[in-house]
């Protein structure tokens, strides 16, 4: 982690600006070719802690303290005259965000104050200086999202003890007072997996450290062993249901790492540094790098916490889980090496991985202005779930002559059609989707009910590269393509050789035109339709398959 972290801070030196007459001195050049204000103190940070590190090979280095002297110069030149700095993509003088960029410079400060190190002893005071006079700006200022309220409240404790203003206390308790955002099933309010949930543990520890109050650290915990249920079998994070950015991402657990170590090691809860230690290697196995570093130089004691008799002892509760939660209306089922998500309210409602490789379904059924299935209801049913949804088919009617709400207008686009225009009701779909888990897999019924002849249309999204093969043929899957499936059972195998099964197939129509508002086709998967005209009661079995024998024969040769 150290060797990381060396080269996180190589990167960082390379990417300064030690032109000195630029107006960007000591800034950091993003890919982009901007120099980002925010971005100095979280690079400042990361290069203070290299400096303090006597495992680091840029320990009181003349070049790393070059550095850090130059970057000091840049964040007194573009810090705000209240204290803030600038995210200028869409935050100016942004309490926030200087927030988020002082907790990194807190690391090298409490290190600093910590490891006791008295060649670095001259950055105590223009660090003092930058905790300070931030303090001020981010005190006086507001927010955007929940979780900036807790990236501010544990800022301003931990300057409220540097510096001892007793309004950064009483500001930060403003905060705290409303209570924390997250409800029984250890959700925070932003349902963030890939992002700030791990933004949100950590300042719930940062809270604990400063103010001592378990309460924090509770919360903190209740997050963490949530996140079981959204580890994938290829040791990823779900994020199919994210209000936030991280939405799709491809995220693994890495950033989790020095959360469950610290929590685990503060709470003496050994199962939760076992999950560490887990989060450490299953790092390594995808090429990435566990991060935490910063907290195991402030407290080399954690390190290695609940990793004793990990491989004899430790059994994996993210393996077998079954959890529905309501607020967020998602349920997480995983049964060892496959897992499936049902999601209320969303288009692409199902998700299925065999390992590595996902799946997802969305159904197509256009009636009037509802375009795709989307679930109103979720419910547990014997072995499973059953999602349900209520399409209404309808017709505006001309204005009455005598209705007071006629729009004296003939702009349609001025008229309140979609609440005062009256309606006449046309026929509706009811359907229904009941998926139980069963032996390798799941099986998805589909059923609709109500108006007759209308074409709906199965769309199953596999990760592309893919190979499909049935009986009669086999094909490469690839992104953007796809196909129109007529009968009998299909294998379709990702890149890293897991397969899944489906069937029985069925197809009675070829349209595959959507109306606008539609789930879109992707672009980066192959995409299986399946066809039929209403009524529909259809079971599909959905398998996570061993390697099919045509690939293992090739892969063998």
């Amino acid at each position: 982690m150290v060797r990381a972290l060396d080269e996180e801070a190589a990167r960082l030196v390379a990417c300064q600006v030690m032109d000195e007459d630029s107006v960007n001195y000591g800034g950091f050049l993003l890919p982009s070719h901007y120099v980002e204000p925010r971005m100095s103190g979280f690079g400042f940070g990361r290069m203070a802690l290299a400096y303090m590190c006597k495992e680091s090979a840029y320990f009181l280095s003349e070049k790393m303290r070059a550095a850090l002297e130059a970057s000091l110069v840049y964040m007194e030149r573009f810090q705000r005259p209240d204290g803030c700095f600038d995210l200028s993509g869409c935050n100016f003088a942004s309490p926030p965000d200087t927030a988020f960029m002082i907790n990194a410079v807190l690391f090298a400060w409490w290190t600093l104050e910590k490891r006791r190190v008295p060649e670095a002893r001259w950055l105590r005071e223009p660090m003092l200086r930058l905790i300070d006079s931030s303090a001020s700006g981010i005190a006086a200022g507001g927010f955007h999202t929940p979780n900036h309220r807790w990236a501010i409240a544990s800022c301003l404790l931990h300057c409220w003890k540097i510096v001892g203003r007793e309004e950064l206390k009483a500001r930060a308790e403003a905060y705290l007072s409303e209570g924390l955002d997250i409800n029984e099933d250890g959700e925070f309010a932003e349902r963030s997996s890939g992002n700030y949930n791990q933004v949100n543990d950590d300042q719930m520890i940062r809270l604990y450290l400063a103010s001592g109050d378990v309460q924090y650290l509770d919360a903190a915990r209740r997050n963490l062993e949530m996140m079981y249920t959204y580890i994938d079998p290829d040791d990823s994070v779900f994020t199919n249901n994210s209000t936030r950015q991280d939405y799709g991402r491809k995220v693994y657990t890495d950033s989790y790492y020095g959360l469950f170590l610290m929590a685990g090691w503060l709470l003496k809860d050994r199962k939760l540094g076992a999950m560490a230690e887990w989060i450490y290697h299953s790092s390594l196995r995808h090429g990435g790098k566990p991060s935490g570093v910063e907290w195991l130089l402030l407290y080399p004691e954690a390190d290695g916490y609940g990793s004793e008799g990990l491989l004899e002892s430790f059994d994996p509760p993210f393996r077998k889980y079954d959890r529905f939660f309501p607020d967020s209306k998602i349920a997480r089922v995983r049964d060892g090496d496959f897992s499936y998500t049902l999601m209320e309210g969303k288009a692409n409602f199902l998700y299925f991985q065999h390992g590595s490789f996902p799946m997802y379904m969305v159904i197509y059924s256009n009636i009037c202005d509802r375009r795709n299935f989307m679930a109103e209801k979720m419910e547990r049913v014997d072995g499973g779930y059953r999602l349900l949804a209520h399409a209404e088919g309808w017709y505006y009617l001309p204005w009455d002559p005598d209705d007071p709400n006629k729009p004296h207008t003939s702009d349609w686009w001025a008229m309140d059609n979609k609440s005062a225009r009256r309606k006449i009701q046309g026929l509706p779909l009811d359907t229904s989707v009941t998926v139980t888990l069963q032996e390798n897999g799941i099986d998805v019924r589909i059923h609709t009910e109500g108006i007759d002849r209308l074409p709906l249309r199965v769309e199953i999204g596999f990760a592309a590269p893919c190979r499909l093969r049935t009986d009669s043929f086999l094909m490469e899957g690839k992104a953007g393509e796809s196909i129109v499936m007529l009968r009998g059972d299909a294998e379709v195998t990702g890149p890293g050789g897991e397969a899944i099964t489906i069937g029985p197939l069925f197809g009675s129509h070829g349209l595959l035109g959507r109306s606008d508002g539609a789930y879109q086709q992707s672009g980066e998967h192959f995409t299986m339709y399946l066809t039929a005209m209403t009524p529909v009661d259809q079971t599909l079995r959905i398998r996570a398959a061993t390697l099919p024998p045509l690939e293992k024969l090739a892969r063998e040769g």
